[in-house]
């Protein structure tokens, strides 16, 4: 196991769950369960690429935006879709910034999805007034052996316990 940066942290569960109410929205998009493969490139970083491989079940989505809601300090939140398209806004407190959130996911989510996500923090976060990710996300297949729903596997890292993970942000 390794630690993740706040940074890293706020742009992954934002990605995974997007965490704002406790309901969970009609429209929000729910992944086939499986082995999800999404590779992440934050704009802003001189386009930093990360891999990651996630074992996604039947109600990890739900659970990661209601673990994500209790936690993620995020007020209002506004879902739409609209055939393939899934759109988002969203307004969160990370450490003292104010993030303004919106996003726009594109695909079936039972084999594919790409999207974009576009942040900005007043004051900034670490530094950064504003974030851009984009994600390209494939279905492989079944998970692996001895993965659980929620297990994210980084590239050139090994295993991250997402549960873990989201117990050490509500803890910040």
């Amino acid at each position: 196991m390794f630690r993740l940066s706040s940074l890293t942290c706020a742009a992954l569960a934002a990605l995974l769950a997007t965490p704002v109410m406790a309901d969970i929205p009609q429209d929000m998009p729910r992944r086939k369960p499986g082995l999800w493969e999404m590779k992440t490139t934050l704009v802003e970083m001189g386009g930093l690429t990360q891999m990651l491989q996630m074992c996604v079940g039947a109600n990890t989505d739900d659970l990661l935006y209601q673990r994500g809601s209790k936690q993620g300090g995020c007020e209002q939140q506004s879902w739409r879709r609209d055939g393939d398209r899934s759109s988002f806004s969203a307004v969160c407190r990370i450490e003292g910034s104010t993030a303004n959130i919106r996003g726009s996911f594109v695909g079936d989510f039972t084999t594919r999805y790409s999207g974009e996500l576009y942040s900005t923090y007043n004051p900034p976060l670490q530094g950064m007034a504003s974030m851009t990710m984009r994600q390209d996300s494939r279905w492989l297949g079944d998970c692996q052996p001895g993965q659980k729903p929620g297990d994210i596997v980084r590239q050139g890292v090994g295993g991250i316990d997402v549960e873990a993970m989201m117990k050490n942000m509500q803890r910040r």
